[in-house]
């Protein structure tokens, strides 16, 4: 699964605990020297926490992507310093934001998890019992099968919250223009194919089988299933896959000839995928 990376990273700290309150103590009114030195001393302490927090390397928690086909919902959390910071992308906006949690129940009774944004006017939830069926809620109460996301399918994220506003990489991506793609929905494989067309005309592929990734032009040629049914065979340098669409479903051919079920990538997650590539190239 390939990520759509954009937006606007926003990193607003949960602050604040319960405590009892302590018994009743007598305090002297302090002086305004003292009160100055005191400001003073906490307009430092934030300042530095600040910037602790903005030079700090998010650190990936946990997260979920669905992979039924209906929907590109992505939910990732991450540690960013002293704050908890959750990812989200619906395929069609994507954003950063602080956020808190509370228990909910769908419709049929099933207890899940409710995150809301506090940055944002938005709410998402997940089902993860530790049994390996995971889901995903949307604001509606629509439930999705989803999988966990693992650490390769989170470097992408890693570079929206490392870089910001990457206009750098921005500038790369505007040399392509996304084509058509797809990725692998069943969970079986990280298999994902996406072509671009260049500025000049050039035709380029991105092709993960799921042990390389390459983003170079490439070969195409027309081969056969078993079965008969035909499929577009892609070569960039040293990697290969296959596909093909029977007008309805899309699949995802790998190297060794299994057929794997797939989606269209979003325009969004093409443009995370040229984001990517620009970071890798720039470093």
């Amino acid at each position: 699964m390939t990520l759509a990376i954009a937006g606007v990273l926003s990193m607003s700290i949960l602050a604040g605990c319960g405590a009892e309150a302590p018994a009743e103590t007598v305090v002297e009114e302090p002086t305004t020297e003292a009160t100055e030195e005191a400001e003073a001393t906490e307009e430092v302490e934030a300042t530095e926490e600040a910037e602790a927090t903005e030079e700090a390397e998010p650190v990936f928690v946990d997260g979920y992507y669905a992979n039924d086909g209906e929907t590109d919902m992505i939910l990732a959390f991450f540690e960013v310093g002293d704050a908890d910071i959750a990812y989200v992308s619906d395929g069609e906006a994507e954003f950063c934001s602080a956020y808190t949690v509370e228990e909910a129940e769908t419709e049929d009774g099933d207890a899940y998890i409710l995150v809301s944004f506090t940055d944002v006017d938005a709410q998402l939830g997940y089902i993860d019992n530790g049994d390996g069926d995971i889901y995903l809620v949307d604001e509606d109460g629509n439930v999705y099968a989803a999988a966990q996301l693992t650490e390769d399918e989170v470097d992408a994220i890693y570079s929206f919250l490392q870089s910001g506003d990457d206009s750098e990489a921005e500038a790369s991506d505007a040399e392509y223009t996304y084509d058509t793609g797809f990725y692998v929905t069943d969970g079986s494989s990280d298999a994902v194919i996406c072509f671009f067309v260049g500025a000049d005309g050039t035709q380029v592929a991105y092709v993960n089988d799921g042990d390389s990734e390459v983003f170079a032009e490439y070969d195409a040629e027309e081969a056969e299933l078993e079965d008969g049914t035909p499929y577009a065979v892609i070569t960039v340098g040293d990697t290969t896959l296959g596909y093909y669409t029977d007008g309805e479903d899309d699949y995802i051919v790998d190297s060794d000839g299994n057929v794997l079920a797939a989606a269209e990538l979003s325009e969004a997650e093409a443009d995370a995928i040229l984001e990517a590539v620009a970071t890798a190239d720039a470093e």
